[in-house]
């Protein structure tokens, strides 16, 4: 669900969850995180959470969609500078975020959610490695790349960075 066309009730659920997933990321450790604590901060009954998500990982996937879209189409060739690099300067400002959730095992989650984006607009090529694996080796190197980037490890403008992310579109055959 990507919130468009959603009855405003339903959004301001959703919204509420997905908030409370952020600032309770701020505090404590993802894995530590429970269903409950999400319920209660958000202020909706366990029923209405249900009802949006299955669980946490499905509340971290779509606070992270907004990211992974414009990846998964840098990945494929299919998205701009402009657009990438918007995103770009949207972690930027949020990296505080960005450093906890694309680290550890949440990391690996978003890898794995971005791998089958990129594999689920693939198609298969003789000679070629098989999708699931140059999937997953764009969205490593993305996900490397943006991890490095707001860790401080490797600066660059986001303009440059978007240019890396879009070259990653050669990792994948024909895309």
């Amino acid at each position: 669900m990507d919130g468009r066309n959603l009855d405003p009730r339903v959004k301001r659920s959703r919204d509420a969850i997905v908030a409370a997933l952020v600032e309770l990321a701020f505090r404590q450790r993802y894995d530590t995180i429970r269903t409950a604590d999400l319920i209660a901060l958000a202020g909706v009954g366990r029923s209405t959470f249900y009802e949006h998500f299955r669980g946490k990982d499905e509340v971290l996937l779509a606070a992270m969609a907004p990211i992974l879209q414009p990846l998964a189409s840098a990945a494929l060739g299919r998205a701009s500078r402009v657009q990438v690099r918007a995103m770009l300067e949207h972690v930027w400002q949020q990296r505080g975020f960005a450093r906890i959730i694309l680290g550890g095992g949440t990391g690996m989650k978003l890898q794995r959610r971005l791998a089958a984006m990129i594999e689920a607009r693939l198609v298969a090529m003789p000679d070629a490695a098989p999708p699931a694996m140059v999937a997953m080796a764009a969205a490593a190197a993305q996900l490397t790349m943006l991890r490095m980037w707001v860790a401080g490890e490797a600066a660059c403008p986001p303009a440059d960075l978007a240019a890396q992310m879009l070259a990653c579109a050669r990792l994948v055959p024909e895309a």
